[in-house]
């Protein structure tokens, strides 16, 4: 299995009053097990402050869970050290949702996606060029962008830089965490009729976290329904007949009119 979360919950401490010290803990992820295999793209939706990113960060290693585990490739990841930690790193990529602050400033775009090539290949300057002209034409980007800062650029074309920045590396494992939630519809369009050619082409394991239930439905092909840090409901999207149950899914399905982003495309 190429990632397996296992009874994974994360607890913060808060402050329950401005005048007293007293404290308490919140639970932002309560104790959520799936697996993600190779060729697989399962959607996680729910509101803003459900715990979606936080679990991202959970399973990318960012953040320590208080209890459970995450596994990659059957072992635990904060096992990893020295070169099994830089496989890893290489092997799973996350996306986030801020295009701009995901960018260095002070880099032109040649430059960023040439960093992680100098750090996990071993490549002549041709070489990386050549890769890096070859992800930009499969992102449908113009290679003139490859002069420029991510300023001079539109938040469309700076979160298809940061997408290709990931696929360089060639990954096995990728998050997607919120990353058309700051697009206009047509360029959300665009993101995500890439995001859908790149898993035919690759065998790669992709969770797709949004809150718009609408390109999760068009995206994946099982939804996990996150509630107050709880996985509450798993849809099987394959063959689109919804058996619903939990109150929370049946208004976050009810409420989409669009579930095709390439009627975006026409909307735009």
């Amino acid at each position: 299995m190429l990632i397996e979360v296992n009874n994974l919950s994360k607890l913060y401490r808060t402050k329950l009053s401005l005048v007293k010290s007293e404290s308490g803990n919140k639970r932002a992820v309560n104790n959520v097990s799936f697996t993600i295999d190779n060729n697989e793209i399962i959607g996680l939706v729910g509101e803003s402050g459900c715990g979606k990113s936080t679990l991202s960060r959970l399973i990318m290693r960012i953040e320590k869970p208080t209890v459970g585990n995450v596994s990659y490739r059957g072992r635990d990841i904060w096992s990893f050290k020295g070169d099994d930690l830089n496989k890893f790193r290489k092997s799973c990529q996350i996306i986030f949702q801020d295009t701009l602050t995901s960018l260095n400033p002070n880099m032109k775009i040649v430059d960023t996606l040439k960093e992680p090539l100098n750090n996990h290949f071993k490549m002549s300057e041709e070489e990386k060029i050549k890769k890096i002209q070859d992800i930009i034409f499969f992102a449908n980007l113009n290679k003139g962008i490859l002069a420029n800062y991510p300023a001079n650029l539109s938040g469309g074309e700076r979160q298809r830089v940061n997408i290709c920045r990931a696929l360089l590396l060639e990954p096995e494992f990728l998050i997607c965490d919120e990353i058309i939630s700051s697009l206009d519809v047509y360029t959300q369009a665009v993101v995500l009729n890439m995001i859908k050619r790149l898993i035919s082409h690759n065998n790669m394991g992709v969770l797709f976290v949004s809150h718009d239930i609408s390109a999760v439905k068009y995206l994946c092909s099982k939804i996990m329904v996150m509630y107050k840090g709880e996985i509450v409901e798993v849809i099987d999207n394959k063959n689109k007949e919804y058996k619903i149950s939990h109150p929370y899914t049946k208004k976050l399905v009810s409420s989409v009119p669009i579930n095709n982003p390439n009627k975006r495309l026409a909307m735009g």
